[in-house]
């Protein structure tokens, strides 16, 4: 009898779990995001440190567009003894959104490669190939 009320005590609140993690799904996803944290860390972050200098990640900025494009740009300082010098990367491609999920699957176009994201509220947050997480916010 124990187990079953134990069984029972889990399904139930497996399904309470889904329905808060789905209650945040947004119905449409396209905006512009600030990239908020990286790895976990707010931004300034410093992301390697080589022989070039200490890059850290300053800003960001999420573009996800209503014809199933999207780009990214990200801003650093490269700081090597008292010099400071600004950078900027960019990518950009395709996103399909798995609504019931509020599950991305985004394809780089530039670098060439897949990986997922997460939209929640107005944030999407997104599991890049490194093992670390962006998180962005409207």
């Amino acid at each position: 009898m124990r187990r079953i009320a134990a069984l029972l005590a889990l399904v139930v609140l497996s399904s309470c779990r889904n329905e808060i993690e789905q209650s945040t799904r947004p119905s449409a996803v396209e905006g512009t995001y600030a990239l908020k944290t990286y790895g976990g860390h707010p931004l300034p972050v410093v992301v390697s440190s080589d022989a070039s200098g200490d890059w850290a990640i300053v800003s960001g900025e999420l573009v996800i567009g209503n014809d199933q494009s999207w780009s990214e740009t990200v801003n650093y300082t490269v700081t090597k003894g008292s010099t400071v010098t600004p950078a900027q990367s960019g990518t950009s491609g395709s996103w399909v959104l798995l609504s019931d999920y509020a599950y991305m699957i985004f394809n780089d176009k530039v670098y060439n490669y897949q990986f997922t994201g997460t939209a929640a509220g107005r944030s999407v947050t997104l599991d890049m190939l490194n093992g670390n997480s962006l998180v962005f916010s409207q």
